[in-house]
């Protein structure tokens, strides 16, 4: 009998990246009849990134290299010059994605593999989207402020992920950009307009931002402070969704799965520069509004 294959995904970046790769991983796995793995050796102590996946009902377990061997894996991913190179010590194959595009090699994945990638887009688990919903289910893990917030929500509630902070730092702006204060306008009366609103609530670090860029007339309740895994559920737990371009955002809506939610989504998700050498068309799951 030939042993199970093991599916070890790479993750590094926030909670909305962190659950891309862990997706693309589980479907894998699943696919495969495999064992997944979650490699966190890119985390440092010291960096604002840390596992988030941690008490979710993925499966996964959760593999670091020792010293000896992540300073190994650093020499490796400096010399792989965005080839799928089998990381120090892994007897599997590797793949890493060639683009931001959805990679259909991923398809032909068999036995044990490395995966190293951010994989954003949903093409990578379809057909496991309730599973994934289920397993990725944040709601063990919120606070009972959380859960008291989501249930004085009202049927006609909007979530509003309005991310500027850390996206103004010089690392992120020249890649993501900041959206304009147009997009979410607009946004906003057209969800009021097709979906007869109650109750806005605006998810941000910058909560000194939301004025400018509500519509005239527009009450809203600002969101700030919580812990990541409560923003994220709470913004599942609206009704519609307008989300920035963050997958954190991305996640939120995706997570909800009741019919006739409206997701209203930023055509401008990279900066303008970074827009026009990347397709991004495979971010978009179908019936989701771009402006």
């Amino acid at each position: 009998m030939s042993a199970q294959p093991i599916i070890r995904v790479e993750l590094l970046g926030g909670l909305g990246n962190q659950l891309f790769q862990a997706a693309a991983g589980y479907a894998l796995a699943r696919r495969l009849g495999g064992a997944l793995q979650f490699d966190i050796s890119r985390f440092r102590a010291k960096s604002s990134r840390a596992f988030a996946l941690e008490g979710l009902a993925h499966g996964g377990v959760v593999v670091e290299s020792g010293a000896g061997q992540r300073l190994a894996a650093r020499a490796w991913r400096r010399l792989s010059f965005g080839q799928a190179i089998a990381p120090p010590g892994w007897k599997g194959s590797a793949f890493r994605e060639a683009s931001y595009a959805y990679d259909p090699r991923f398809e032909a994945i068999s036995g044990s593999c490395f995966l190293s990638g951010y994989f954003h887009s949903e093409k990578y688990f379809k057909g496991f989207e309730a599973d994934l919903r289920r397993s990725l289910d944040l709601g063990p893990l919120v606070t009972e402020k959380a859960r008291a917030l989501a249930a004085s929500m009202p049927e006609r509630s909007l979530a509003v992920h309005l991310r500027i902070g850390d996206f103004t730092q010089s690392q992120f702006s020249a890649v993501h950009g900041t959206l304009a204060p147009r997009y979410y306008r607009d946004a906003i009366a057209l969800a009021c307009a097709a979906r007869g609103i109650e109750r806005i609530y605006v998810f941000t670090d910058t909560p000194d931002a939301i004025p400018a860029l509500m519509p005239e007339g527009v009450a809203y309740e600002a969101v700030t402070g919580n812990p990541a895994h409560d923003d994220l559920w709470l913004m599942s737990r609206a009704r519609h969704h307008i989300i920035a371009n963050s997958t954190f955002s991305w996640w939120s809506a995706w997570l909800d799965d009741r019919p006739g939610k409206l997701v209203i989504a930023p055509r401008a998700w990279l900066a303008p520069e970074a827009l026009k050498k990347t397709y991004i068309g495979d971010l978009y799951p179908e019936g989701w509004v771009m402006l």
